[in-house]
């Protein structure tokens, strides 16, 4: 048997777990769900939040965006940590049940495909071996243009990059951070995780929010 929990809220996977305060719990057993309930996770402090996991018997843990600090704790605790999947609630739940959310890009949380990314490459090991093949091939051809130390050579690589989009005074999309509770949204700051702000109307820590 696997007991599974699913951070929750209005139905849907709840974007922060750091600061959610409901889990839909889910026992299966050869691949059939046999029970769901759901239950309070209150406490924003890490250690009590990862106790209750374990209290709970949570074997696996699926949720939206989640801090290192408290991965790391819930991990301690031998309970495995599905991070970065957002969409509504039973879906994610049935998506899990049939194995998918590991294959699939419609559960992952929009600005987390560099995450799922890392998952897959641990999961399979073959992009890794492909982006190393490629890049290797880029290199080879690049040696053979010219690009020396030199004067010609520096030229040529300013030209490389602006033709690639490298132009001076655009200004980068920094996105915006959002409270999962109230909804209220401000500008997100470079440099500054919106995990590390607090909503100016209710509290809440903030989440980040890809425009």
């Amino acid at each position: 048997m696997v007991k599974a929990a699913f951070a929750s809220w209005n139905d849907r996977i709840a974007p922060v777990f750091d600061v959610a305060r409901w889990i839909q719990l889910v026992e299966t057993e050869a691949g059939q769900i046999i029970s769901q309930n759901r239950a309070s996770v209150a406490s924003d402090i890490p250690n009590q939040k990862a106790s209750r996991l374990a209290e709970l018997e949570v074997g696996v843990l699926v949720c939206g965006a989640i801090s290192r600090p408290m991965q790391a704790i819930i991990r301690a605790y031998g309970i495995e940590v599905i991070p970065f999947i957002a969409g509504n609630l039973q879906e994610v739940i049935h998506a899990w049940l049939g194995g998918q959310l590991a294959e699939s890009a419609v559960y992952i949380m929009p600005g987390c495909i560099s995450a799922r990314g890392r998952r897959l490459q641990g999961a399979h090991g073959t992009k890794r071996k492909q982006n190393m093949t490629n890049g290797q091939r880029q290199r080879k051809m690049g040696a053979g243009r010219g690009e020396g130390s030199g004067r010609a050579g520096r030229q040529g690589q300013k030209g490389t990059r602006l033709a690639q989009g490298g132009r001076k005074g655009r200004t980068p999309d920094n996105g915006t951070c959002v409270c999962p509770q109230c909804g209220y949204q401000q500008p997100h700051e470079q440099g500054v995780p919106c995990m590390q702000k607090k909503c100016a109307q209710c509290g809440a820590v903030m989440t980040r929010q890809p425009r």
